[in-house]
């Protein structure tokens, strides 16, 4: 006899079979999960978008940066500048102190106007006890000599050791009274003194360097040779006087010591030098 079928009667649901369905393909209640996902798995090949600076940025950057390169040269070179005149005033002042140096050191042998030589074996042996002399008249202390009499007493190793301060340790003297008149200086060979008054007056020159140059320690001077008293009155009036000539002086100047080489003639003029 054949089974009729139940009017309205449903088929029966597999909930078994559900659970394996939505564990393997997901409910759709899940669609928010899967998206994620999506997102997690993409996420290590995502590349992160820098915005691009703006063109006006990009020269206010340039702008900025040139403008602290310009000031940083600038001030470099403000110190560059401060430095070469710093220097340049120094060697001016080297020089300038230099040349007064000079002008004292050979005051004793302007003052005696000694000949012209090349070396100091033809220099007479007269020409060298008086600017030995003089050198200590003028450039010393001497009080020490004074014998309260008016008149000043030179040991002879001072007046010695005076003329190697001019012309070098290798010079010889022979002591003896030189010189006429007021300006005489007499030795006195059983003492070995020498005697100069104390009060001596001379109308003699005066040494005024106008021009030196230099050359491994050695220098020449173009010396002009100036009456004091006409020096003076220049300095007084505001006149300007030449010198009466010029000589040129060699100076050896090694270790801070001065040594008197040789003097010569020079062709020096003020004319000379406007005209080059």
């Amino acid at each position: 006899m054949a089974r009729k079928k139940r009017k309205g009667s449903s088929q029966p649901v597999d909930r078994n079979g559900d659970k394996v369905i939505n564990q393997l393909l997901g409910s759709l209640d899940d669609d928010n999960d899967i998206e994620g996902d999506i997102a997690e798995l993409g996420g290590e090949d995502t590349v992160e978008v820098v915005p691009e600076i703006p063109q006006t940025e990009k020269k206010r950057r340039f702008f900025f940066g040139f403008a602290v390169f310009v000031i940083v040269m600038a001030i470099v070179g403000c110190i560059s500048t401060i430095g070469f005149v710093a220097d340049f005033t120094a060697k001016l002042l080297d020089n300038t102190s230099l040349k007064n140096e000079f002008e004292q050191f050979i005051f004793p042998v302007v003052v005696n106007d000694i000949a012209p030589f090349e070396s100091t074996e033809d220099i007479p042996n007269t020409s060298k006890v008086t600017c030995a002399i003089w050198n200590i008249l003028i450039l010393k202390d001497t009080s020490h000599y004074d014998n309260g009499t008016g008149e000043l007493v030179i040991p002879e190793y001072d007046v010695t050791a005076s003329c190697k301060e001019i012309f070098g340790s290798a010079i010889t003297l022979e002591h003896q009274s030189v010189g006429t008149g007021e300006v005489r200086f007499t030795y006195d060979e059983a003492n070995h003194v020498y005697s100069a008054s104390k009060n001596i007056r001379y109308l003699t020159y005066a040494p005024q360097v106008v021009e030196m140059t230099e050359d491994n320690g050695t220098y020449r001077l173009v010396v002009g040779y100036l009456p004091p008293a006409l020096a003076t009155v220049t300095g007084i009036n505001g006149m300007e006087v030449s010198p009466e000539k010029y000589m040129e002086y060699t100076i050896g100047r090694w270790n801070d010591q001065n040594t008197l080489l040789s003097i010569s003639f020079s062709d020096y003029s003020p004319e000379t030098k406007e005209a080059s």
